[in-house]
């Protein structure tokens, strides 16, 4: 612990989620662009990570990478909240909660076909729910510490608002396919940028809140 300490006194863990989120835009941009047909209303985002896009391998190697870069980024994180007087405790439950839900993205990244989709869906399952679970959980830690406005609180529930939504729409497509997918789709591209926001505003946060 020592030793990750020392790490993240010269490395301000806010630069891991601002290289995560490059990373992660470098593999989507020309991913987007060569995919056939692309529209925010029909094409999912691992649809960019399966065969039928030209480069679907770059793609999920960019989107597992930045998965390792969102936990390098947690893990400053909770040291951080820490040093703001947040109870250890609670923040390293969030972590793991966090590390899981990266995980989850490894997941999805490694079984990107139809042949594994059982298998992705799974990850599918862990990156939402426990995603779910830290930014809400971060809501109500944050919400005991003055440092942390009201907006920042209400910051995380917003973005746990747009991951449920897309499970609500998930399930309600598992139940009835013919229902509305289009709303489907554009929900997880709301709840995808919204959740790489929440990295970026985090990472500003640590540097303006030193």
């Amino acid at each position: 612990m020592e030793l990750i300490n020392k790490i993240y006194t010269k490395i301000n863990a806010s630069y891991f989620a601002f290289i995560g989120l490059l990373v992660f835009f470098i593999g989507l941009v020309p991913a987007m662009v060569v995919h056939p047909n692309f529209n925010f209303f029909e094409t999912h985002i691992s649809y960019l990570g399966g065969p039928t896009n030209s480069l679907y391998i770059f793609f999920n190697v960019f989107w597992f990478i930045t998965a390792c870069f969102i936990i390098l980024f947690m893990l400053g994180f909770t040291l951080y909240l820490q040093e703001k007087g947040l109870a250890k405790k609670g923040t390293w439950i969030l972590f793991i909660l966090a590390f899981l839900s990266a995980v989850g993205i490894m997941g999805m990244s490694i079984f990107n076909t139809e042949e594994a989709y059982t298998n992705h869906f799974i990850f599918e399952l862990v990156f939402f729910f426990t995603g779910i679970l830290y930014l809400f959980g971060y809501a109500i830690l944050e919400n005991k510490v003055k440092i942390f406005s009201k907006w920042q609180v209400l910051f995380n529930i917003l973005v746990v608002a747009f991951f449920i939504l897309y499970l609500i729409l998930l399930i309600l497509n598992r139940v009835n396919p013919g229902l509305a997918p289009e709303f489907q789709s554009f929900a997880e591209w709301l709840f995808l940028f919204a959740n790489l926001f929440w990295f970026f505003e985090n990472g500003i946060l640590m540097l303006r809140k030193k």
